[in-house]
């Protein structure tokens, strides 16, 4: 065990930038990781007829943050069936280790100070929660680097799919050079690269304005008054936590404005900016601050939940609204649209703020990895622990981990996999034998599947087809990897710059402060250090675009 990573994690809350970074250094001689590690190479083991390796009894220990969806089924996802299933087809033991929901930080840095960390460590992304992010992890010992030892003989399903896309190696190694994404899920690809959010319309309430599908913030101000006038209650209703949910940081309608609503984006110099920092947000603001004043949006928007929309909608009383497509297709499409198609939801685009203005690069790009699997440097037999992870890959596995037991969570149609709706209240046994979510590789990357047996309902390949059109390339690669010094930066700004734009712009819309104050509100942020933070993410962004 690496003493030298538990210090740092217990002094990460104290020390500054510069004292951290001191806590470098490699280390890795005092990890308890088997032979194969110390040697730089990697076993390769016997294969079946379908190109599963034989673990031979191999016993690993994760280490695995639960999604929530997860949690409220089973306390040990090793309940899941396809888990079994995939226990038995590697012939191997899994024993997983989870953190109590909502409490991942406390319990890893507990786990940091821990005798023997696990074998591996599944999670959103292990900066989320290692001081100076995967950099000082490697420095500090904590993860083994597996590089050297990925070939076409050791890891034939990985090494394949990098070798074969250089988006995606480039999207799986950190700026050293390493490999040390091997397991991560990856979901859209350069075809099948989508926005699942936006803007839909009641078709028979469009009718009755007698006007055309919207194409400006004006068009859509004058919409929103008419279906007023008919009665509408909810012209334009949005929910989520966190004040506005997804609508938040989306762009349906800060793209107006030439900004990204709440997140960074390469601006008209190519440099980044941060769009709530920038005057144009005031804008945009104000344009929704009228329409909540007038009565447009719902009034209770801040705490409302898809759900609340989605019954809204069925009692008539939503002209339109911003939902991801899964949440349409499966509720209201199926509760209402489906029998009742006068009252289908229809697409709309991104608005401009004028007609004929070409819209900026500012669509949510769809393609990205997470659910990350590491291996430790404590790995009892990293060569099993790849293999393992590899297998996820393999096209049989991949299937079952994304959508459960065939006949149970999904059904082969034409010869692809459509996943059943299981109703949440289903019975155990059922819910154990769906998708355990986090484990599948591969989602999403095939443009012709998605349109025609995933999002295949009502007006969802539409809607996926209309919403691609605006472009991804102002929006910041998802792929980027902090250093210390800027995971520091991150750390120490970020958090409290996301909660008080967000409690400023539910004050700003709702009218519970002036813009006029505006100015202050930019004040106030520049004092946060948001110019950083800018700083940080321009860097870390350099690095990935310079990387080969």
């Amino acid at each position: 065990m690496n003493k030298k990573r538990v210090l740092c994690m217990l002094m990460a809350a104290t020390m500054t930038m510069g004292a951290l970074a001191g806590c470098g250094g490699s280390d890795k001689g005092e990890s308890k990781g088997g032979d194969d590690s110390a040697k730089g190479e990697a076993t390769v083991y016997e294969r079946d007829e379908n190109g599963l390796p034989d673990l031979k009894g191999e016993k690993f220990t994760i280490w695995h943050a639960m999604v929530p969806s997860n949690a409220q089924v089973t306390s040990d996802l090793g309940d899941y069936k396809a888990i079994q299933e995939l226990e038995k087809k590697l012939n191997c033991e899994i024993e997983f280790v989870h953190p109590p929901v909502g409490q991942e930080q406390d319990n890893f840095t507990i786990l940091m100070a821990d005798t023997e960390l696990p074998d591996m460590i599944f999670c959103s992304g292990i900066d989320n929660y290692y001081p100076g992010g995967v950099e000082m992890a490697y420095k500090d010992g904590v993860l083994f680097d597996y590089t050297d030892m990925i070939s076409e003989e050791t890891t034939p399903y990985f090494y394949k799919m990098i070798n074969e896309d250089e988006n995606i190696k480039k999207m799986v190694s950190d700026d050293e050079g390493r490999i040390i994404r091997l397991g991560a899920k990856f979901a859209g690809s350069e075809e099948a690269d989508l926005t699942y959010s936006g803007l839909l319309i009641r078709s028979d309430f469009l009718e009755q304005t007698g006007m055309e599908i919207p194409t400006t913030i004006d068009e859509w101000t004058a919409l929103f008054a008419k279906m007023k006038e008919n009665g509408v209650e909810y012209p334009l209703s949005l929910a989520g936590d966190n004040g506005m949910g997804g609508f938040f940081n989306s762009n349906v309608f800060s793209s107006a404005y030439g900004i990204s609503a709440g997140n960074f984006y390469k601006g008209e110099d190519g440099k980044l900016a941060y769009g709530p920092y920038q005057d144009a947000y005031k804008d945009y603001l104000a344009q929704l601050n009228e329409w909540f004043e007038a009565g447009y949006i719902n009034p209770d928007f801040t705490t409302q939940k898809e759900s609340d929309v989605m019954s809204q909608a069925a009692d008539d009383k939503v002209g339109t609204m911003f939902m991801h497509l899964y949440t349409y297709g499966a509720e209201y499409y199926m509760t209402t649209e489906k029998d009742h198609p006068e009252k289908a939801m229809v697409p709309a685009p991104v608005p401009t703020l004028n007609k004929g203005d070409e819209l900026p690069g500012l669509r949510d790009s769809s393609v990205y990895m997470g659910d990350y699997k590491y291996i430790t440097a404590d790995a009892k037999n990293p060569s099993a622990c790849m293999a393992l992870l590899d297998a996820l890959y393999q096209e049989d596995i991949d299937r079952m981990l994304a959508n459960g037991i065939e006949g149970v969570g999904y059904d082969m149609v034409d010869g692809v996999p459509v996943r059943r709706t299981v109703a949440p209240d289903a019975d155990k046994e059922t819910l154990l034998s769906v998708c355990p979510e986090q484990w599948h590789t591969q989602e999403d990357r095939d443009l012709d599947y998605i349109l025609k047996y995933k999002y295949n309902k009502g007006s969802q390949d539409e809607a996926l087809t209309l919403w691609k059109e605006q472009g991804s390339d102002q929006m910041l690669s998802k792929f980027i990897l902090f250093n210390s010094e800027e995971s520091e930066v991150k750390k120490t700004y970020q958090t409290d710059i996301e909660t008080y734009v967000k409690e400023m712009a539910l004050k700003f819309i709702m009218g519970q402060e002036s813009l006029d104050n505006f100015g202050t509100y930019q004040e106030n942020l520049k004092n946060m250090h948001v110019e950083e933070l800018t700083a940080a993410y321009q860097s870390a962004t350099d690095r990935y675009e310079a990387r080969k």
